[in-house]
């Protein structure tokens, strides 16, 4: 990954969800891509941001205006704003789909889009913002999030020792959860006792609502949450999202985090995988 975590803030970092998600989840900078944002899920202290949510609710159209890996120059088709002041003239073309209530997609091929090659594109990553037509300024009130970024990472050669499968799925689908013990490379967390390991669980409803099982200080007191060790210092655990995150009745799965730790209690980040688990899952 591109950044280096204090302890603290992986600990407390790790507890929330991205505003920004994307379909398929690994992105292939030369394959197509649907960028997804939650505004639910911005940070709803800034007036600017619920001037955007406000005007998304009152039917406006809402742009995507990016400037990373590049941002194109006047006259470009793809340039963020096609008259003066641009800030107040999002070009159509970046108009961006509505995909439910207070979230939006846009849908792109980042090399084609950015005009660059893969390489600057896992250097850079996405960077963007979500904006009306008109984003105010000028004496009016801006409408717009903050800058937001879609991280792209070159594949992996090998799964990390903490896995999902299968990585798509839906909320009624069966998914494992792997952890094999023996490939950690984090001393704190290696040669883990056939009792000693347990995982977060966190969901996303469809109406923006979340469900955790068992706070992350305390996992290890739910016995719902330990795996089970199967041998070859391998763990697993199977699920039904749906069924054991208890989702209501005319409820969905949007997306899941789980971390992998080690029996509580928890003192630091040495207790836990260095990465979070996060699925998607696809729309009933």
């Amino acid at each position: 990954m591109k950044s280096t975590y204090t302890l603290l803030a992986l600990l407390f970092s790790s507890l929330l969800f991205a505003q920004v998600t994307s379909e398929p989840q690994e992105v292939d900078p030369e394959s197509s891509v649907k960028i997804i944002v939650n505004l639910n899920l911005l940070d709803l202290s800034q007036e600017y941001v619920t001037n955007l949510i406000d005007s998304a609710d009152n039917g406006a159209d809402l742009y995507i205006w990016t400037f990373s890996p590049v941002e194109h120059p006047a006259g470009h088709p793809l340039v963020n704003g096609v008259a003066e002041p641009a800030w107040q003239n999002s070009n159509d073309t970046l108009r961006m789909t509505k995909e439910a209530d207070r979230v939006y997609s846009y849908t792109m091929v980042p090399t084609e889009f950015y005009e660059v090659d893969a390489a600057e594109v896992y250097d850079k990553d996405i960077k963007f913002l979500v904006k009306t037509k008109n984003g105010g300024g000028f004496g009016d009130p801006d409408v717009k999030s903050d800058d937001l970024t879609l991280v792209v990472d070159p594949p992996k050669v090998t799964l990390d020792p903490a896995f999902v499968f299968p990585s798509v799925a839906y909320g009624d689908d069966v998914l494992s959860i792997n952890y094999e013990n023996a490939r950690e490379t984090k001393t704190s967390m290696q040669n883990l006792d056939p009792n000693d390991c347990f995982v977060y669980a966190r969901a996303v409803l469809s109406d923006s609502s979340e469900v955790q099982i068992q706070p992350f200080t305390s996992v290890s007191s739910n016995p719902a949450l330990q795996m089970e060790y199967i041998g070859d210092n391998t763990f697993q655990k199977f699920i039904i999202p749906n069924t054991f995150f208890n989702v209501p009745a005319g409820l969905t799965i949007s997306s899941m985090k789980f971390i992998v730790t080690r029996r509580s209690p928890f003192t630091s980040g040495d207790d836990r995988v260095d990465y979070d688990l996060d699925i998607n899952l696809l729309c009933e």
